[in-house]
């Protein structure tokens, strides 16, 4: 439902970083690409934890051919390098 209202009104009622993820790959499944960039958006404005970041790293195939998502990842990428950067501690 809520893919098909941001298609009518170009605004997601859903706030959690969960249902965006659920959006986005609903989005990615019907090839909705201004919905793909919008929620995109909404994740990178989002405090990128280490849970945040492996979910980004862990979608699917599909989704990582997307030009759109490519600066998350690569946000996911750098958080968690230099966030395991010293594995001595």
């Amino acid at each position: 439902m809520d893919l098909l209202n941001f298609m009518y009104s170009h605004t997601l009622s859903s706030t959690t970083s969960a249902s965006v993820l659920n959006v986005l790959m609903a989005a990615d499944k019907f090839d909705v690409v201004s919905c793909i960039s919008y929620c995109t958006r909404m994740l990178g404005l989002r405090p990128m934890t280490c849970e945040s970041a492996l979910l980004y790293l862990d979608f699917p195939s599909s989704i990582l051919k997307s030009d759109a998502i490519q600066a998350l990842i690569e946000t996911a990428k750098l958080f968690l390098a230099s966030h395991y950067r010293d594995i001595t501690k």
